[in-house]
């Protein structure tokens, strides 16, 4: 099996990666046969935004349906990958704007998805995902999520899960109570996720 990890934590430190990888951690526990990819997003310097030259040569590749291409392989990644873990600081009530370019890279027409009769029909094998993340504020409503379940919608069917830990920059919050709500939930989740 493939876990895609795709990490849009920009700080090392970052409060949403020690989720990711207490998740990682214990979902490679309970599953010992999966194999799991990470992508840096925020450190990739090869992911940038798409530009008129790059769209001409997105373009044609996709024409020729060539996915060898270095610049398919976000792409190839997200197809491939079974499950999908998503780590995503909370920032200006969405995500950071790496994974944004992320995603335009990974929409990619005849390989991710095709148009059918006026619609988007998802060829991804992705079953499920989960998207991390932590606020400073509340992240009930995050518009970062509620987009990326859009994007699932256009590459696949996949079973969507969304664990956050709020309010970690209010005065007074236990921080470790927070975040240890939310390893409880992992925990909880782990095991048939």
């Amino acid at each position: 099996m493939k876990l895609l990890f795709v990490n849009a934590c920009a700080r090392k430190e970052s409060r949403t990666l020690e989720l990711c990888r207490y998740f990682l951690q214990k979902y490679k526990e309970c599953h010992p046969d999966v194999e799991i990819e990470e992508i840096k997003i925020c450190e990739d310097t090869a992911l940038l935004p798409m530009t008129e030259q790059k769209l001409n040569l997105r373009n044609d590749l996709i024409a020729k349906k060539d996915w060898s291409h270095p610049m398919m392989q976000y792409a190839l990644q997200w197809n491939q990958a079974e499950k999908i873990v998503i780590g995503a600081p909370y920032w200006d009530w969405s995500f950071p704007a790496a994974l944004k370019i992320y995603v335009e890279n990974i929409m990619i027409s005849e390989l991710n998805f095709v148009f059918r009769e006026n619609r988007s029909v998802g060829l991804c094998k992705g079953e499920k995902m989960l998207y991390l993340t932590t606020a400073g504020g509340s992240a009930q409503q995050n518009m970062g999520y509620d987009y990326m379940q859009r994007v699932l919608t256009e590459l696949g069917e996949y079973q969507n899960t969304y664990l956050h830990a709020d309010n970690l920059d209010v005065f007074g919050m236990d921080i470790t109570a927070e975040m240890e709500k939310v390893k409880k939930e992992i925990d909880k989740i782990v095991k048939t996720w």
